[in-house]
């Protein structure tokens, strides 16, 4: 046994020692110079938005708390009622689809440079300098301040990993908006970070059909049909994977906040996500 347990911790030295070198070589490839992120804030806490179906009823029914906070909002957030009456302070994208396809810029931008009418913090992923087609839409509109940040994937050993973070040059594996999100909030002032609308219950919204194809059941907050069904572009290994990708990069999220001594409490009713604390509202 004791064999076997020098040769695992070798094994894991050695895995951790290459993720780190790799790490590395990502970050000198891949992640640029970036802005300070605001030192100030009126505001003691967060809410990052996520846009799960959870997020409706909490708006609808339990606004009050999200009154006296800073609020993030996501994606496609904007497309909804709710985007002109929260007015949320902070908005993220990361998705490169989201400045590189035609359809999915026109539609996002168009309708934040169109409903935007208060001072909004956007902050976008390095890779959306590659595209004027965003900047263009929203050059006319004084309200949206622009910052962007690294989604470079950073795994290695914690030290390096803490490090890489605190200096903004990357984040843990960027397997959906939310990590990126989290990551950009903690370098902000605040000291508590409340997550909304993070259902996460991607395990009851995936099955296999007769055919062998995947089918997503997927639904948003703003989605005023319900969820909508969709046929998969990928193998079921492929979307398990994902998930424990995302799900794992939580974990690695909540050990670094304990580090830099902030608190982040998971808000969402039902949510898969099992690192962070939960508050009931």
């Amino acid at each position: 046994m004791n064999n076997l347990s020098k040769l695992e911790i070798m094994q894991s030295f050695l895995t951790k020692l290459w993720q780190t070198f790799l790490s590395i070589i990502k970050i000198l490839l891949q992640s640029k110079r970036i802005d300070k992120p605001l030192e100030t804030d009126e505001h003691e806490a967060i809410v990052i938005l996520g846009n799960g179906p959870s997020l409706r009823p909490l708006i609808e029914q339990k606004n009050y708390f999200l009154e006296d906070k800073a609020l993030l909002a996501v994606n496609y957030a904007v497309l909804s009622a709710y985007y002109t009456e929260l007015k949320p302070h902070y908005y993220l994208v990361a998705d490169p689809a989201f400045f590189l396809n035609s359809d999915h810029c026109d539609k996002l931008f168009d309708a934040m440079a169109m409903k935007t009418t208060w001072d909004i913090e956007l902050h976008l992923s390095v890779k959306a300098r590659k595209s004027n087609t965003w900047q263009s839409k929203l050059a006319s509109n004084p309200y949206i301040h622009i910052h962007y940040f690294n989604v470079t994937p950073v795994e290695g050993f914690t030290c390096f990993m803490h490090l890489a973070f605190r200096k903004g040059w990357g984040t843990p594996r960027p397997r959906n908006v939310l990590i990126p999100s989290i990551m950009v909030a903690l370098k902000m002032p605040f000291h508590t970070i409340y997550i909304a609308g993070a259902d996460h219950s991607w395990l009851k919204e995936i099955w296999v059909n007769d055919d062998n194809v995947v089918i997503e059941d997927l639904n948003h907050f703003y989605d005023k049909k319900g969820s909508e069904r969709f046929v998969s572009d990928k193998h079921l290994h492929d979307l398990l994977l994902s998930m424990y990708v995302a799900f794992k990069s939580y974990h690695i999220i909540e050990a670094y906040t304990r580090s830099i001594g902030k608190k982040i409490y998971n808000v969402t009713e039902g949510s898969f996500i099992d690192a962070f604390d939960r508050k009931k509202i």
